[in-house]
């Protein structure tokens, strides 16, 4: 009885391939449209109908069940006859809505924000009980599209676009980056196929990396013209815990236009995080006061110290210093885990007399008691003191003040002349008695020895 089962089941099997491989239909899937197609009326595509069975095949019938907005229609709507191994040829056309997506706006697709065609139905090809059916899809052209980026965190900047790897970013560090998005829209009005002049009334910019461990959401709105592009900046952080591996962040646009349709764009960035095996940072570091006089004072600097190596520490020293005036002060014998951080508060003491100038003040950390790990350096500025100076006496004569008076010419009064004291002083001496004795005795005297002379002369003996 089993072997009877077993061979009855036999041929009831080779009877059903039979049949079916008899009959067998295929037809192809149809994309209505591509990647540059806009959304007009009557786009064509073809599918392919086969017959793959061995027997002829009468009134193929092809349907479909698309919405009634995308008007698809088939040419020839049916086959009269297809033989064995014979295939006809059709021409599917629809219509492209203006509000047909360009883009997968499923979050959860793994095509999310892909240019794809869309699924909008199936088309069946039927003959009596044979049936075939295939994929109908859809597809229309992506205007709003991700230009640029540049990424800058801490001293690293590099532009970055789809599958962009950027490497040696370290933890507790911040980060900027610069995104530019298009629209790719015409700025002229076309009454022929309404692609031009077309807004978005929304598109945003994100930015998003899902780690628990490196989190970053951040948004922002922009609004590009036709055949323009506009930008945003944002900012995010990656935190000091963050450990060694790569991350993806992914920045995306999307935006609705005008006319309701879904636009956009994600491009898919690797981050990779380096941490150095001894790293002890010097963090928000602050030196007040910043400027001096000669007079000297105190300086001091605070500054949080973090340990962003991948292993603990047990000998950490932290030294603040002024070389050029020979000043040091520091801690010694720390000991700091991974991620652990301290904050410290140094002071050095600027001798007064201090000459003017520019000085550098140099904060250092050393792990194992002596090898540098980093340095922050601050400017101090020590001023010259101002000089006072010193007491002088000046002796200070007056002269009196002569004050002439213009006065009108008197008729009957003789001019006066105005001379300088000096001569006036002179004039009245010589106008003097004495001046006039003098002058008399100096007189005689000439006389006299004139006359002594003459004598002296006439008593001369004659030879």
């Amino acid at each position: 009885m089993k072997k009877q089962h077993v061979l009855i089941l036999s041929m009831i099997l080779m009877i059903a391939i039979a049949a079916v491989s008899a009959s067998a239909l295929q037809v192809t899937s149809a994309t209505i449209g591509d990647s540059k197609q806009d959304r007009v009326a009557n786009v064509t595509a073809k599918i392919t109908v086969t017959n793959n069975g061995n027997t002829t095949l009468n009134n193929i019938a092809l349907t479909q069940n698309a919405l009634s907005q995308y008007n698809v229609r088939f040419s020839p709507a049916s086959i009269t006859t297809l033989a064995p191994a014979a295939s006809v040829q059709v021409t599917v056309t629809g219509d492209i809505p203006l509000d047909f997506d360009a883009v997968e706006t499923d979050e959860n697709s793994n095509n999310y924000l892909k240019e794809q065609a869309l699924s909008i139905g199936t088309i069946t090809a039927s003959s009596g009980s044979t049936i075939a059916t295939s994929d109908l899809k859809m597809q229309a052209r992506n205007q709003l599209e991700l230009k640029k980026a540049t990424l800058e965190c801490g001293d690293i900047s590099k532009s970055v676009k789809d599958e962009t790897k950027v490497e040696n970013l370290k933890p507790d560090t911040s980060c900027t980056i610069y995104i530019e998005a298009e629209n790719n829209f015409n700025d002229k009005d076309s009454d022929d196929d309404l692609t031009g002049d077309i807004d978005f009334d929304s598109a945003d910019i994100t930015i998003l990396v899902d780690d628990e461990d490196f989190d970053v959401d951040e948004e922002d709105s922009i609004d590009p013209a036709p055949e323009d592009t506009d930008d945003t900046t944002l900012d995010f952080d990656i935190d000091e815990e963050v450990d060694d591996g790569s991350y993806e962040l992914v920045i995306t646009v999307l935006g609705q236009d005008d006319n309701d349709a879904w636009h956009g764009e994600k491009w898919e960035v690797t981050l990779k995080v380096d941490r150095l095996k001894h790293d002890i940072q010097i963090k928000n570091a602050v030196m007040n006061p910043e400027k001096m006089t000669c007079k000297g004072g105190v300086v001091k600097v605070d500054a949080k110290i973090i340990n962003l190596g991948t292993r603990d520490e047990d000998d950490v020293v932290v030294a603040l210093t002024i070389p050029d005036l020979e000043l040091e002060t520091k801690k010694s014998g720390l000991t700091m885990d991974q991620d652990d951080y301290t904050r410290m508060s140094f002071s050095l003491t600027v001798p007064e007399g201090t000459e003017e100038g520019i000085y550098l003040v140099n904060m250092d950390t050393y792990f194992d008691g002596i090898a540098p790990s980093n340095t922050k350096t601050f400017n101090l500025a020590v001023e010259a003191c101002e000089t006072e100076p010193e007491p002088t006496t000046t002796t200070t004569t007056t002269q009196p003040a002569v004050t002439t008076t213009p006065t009108q010419p008197d008729a009957t009064a003789p001019s006066a002349t105005v001379t300088p004291s000096k001569r006036s002083e002179s004039n009245s001496f010589m106008e003097s008695s004495g001046y006039l004795w003098l002058l008399g005795i100096l007189i005689a005297a000439v006389i006299i020895v004139l006359v002594v002379l003459l004598v002296v002369v006439m008593r001369r003996p004659k030879k």
